[in-house]
């Protein structure tokens, strides 16, 4: 083999290489965090713990969370029947901001059937693929905001005001902690909500 060809071929190699690191971001400093909570929520979800896996989800938005609806929604068969054998993490990407992140988790299952025989030949093992979505914001403030002197406010800057009673009273604003370092949640309309495109 020529010097030149072997060189040619060392070169595309490099930039291939480069290339992944660029697109992947293999090294990002918060995959390993993503790919944890995910293991963790995914943990939480085989074992029917579904109080604690709501808590991936931000505190302002918890209150809207029922795994056990979006699971039977996604797997088409009751949370109780659905016996999740393993899982695993097959890709984990981080956009560009490094504020929006996704992880698709390969899942292996078993719809349990009532009343079921003892035998057991495992042949109704499915698959499915599941994708979660993460974002990093604010602990105190609402989607869309960050924390600002203390309140939370828009992109344009605006107060997020909470929508408290109704009253003709003005409606206070979200108040946050400055020092507060933003944290990854588990992007709810994404994950798990089921909505009409159209």
């Amino acid at each position: 083999m020529r010097k030149t060809t072997l060189a040619t071929i060392v070169v595309l190699l490099l930039l291939a290489g480069g290339g992944y690191v660029y697109l992947a971001a293999p090294f990002h400093p918060d995959r390993g965090e993503i790919e944890a909570l995910s293991k963790e929520f995914m943990e939480d979800i085989q074992f029917k713990d579904f109080h604690s896996s709501a808590l991936y989800h931000h505190e302002l938005e918890q209150d809207r969370v029922d795994i056990g609806r979006a699971l039977e929604d996604l797997f088409l068969i009751d949370p109780e029947l659905l016996d999740i054998i393993d899982y695993r993490i097959s890709r984990t990407e981080i956009d560009s901001t490094g504020d929006r992140a996704r992880v698709l988790v390969n899942t292996r299952f078993r719809p349990l059937k009532p009343h079921r025989a003892s035998d057991d030949d495992g042949d109704d093992i499915e698959e499915a693929d599941m994708q979660l979505y993460w974002m990093r914001r604010h602990p105190d403030c609402p989607l869309g905001t960050e924390c600002e002197g203390g309140v939370c406010v828009n992109e344009s800057g605006q107060k997020a005001l909470r929508d408290e009673s109704g009253d003709d009273e003005e409606d206070e604003p979200f108040a946050c902690d400055d020092q507060a370092e933003r944290q990854w949640f588990m992007n709810l309309d994404s994950t798990l909500e089921s909505r009409d495109y159209r």
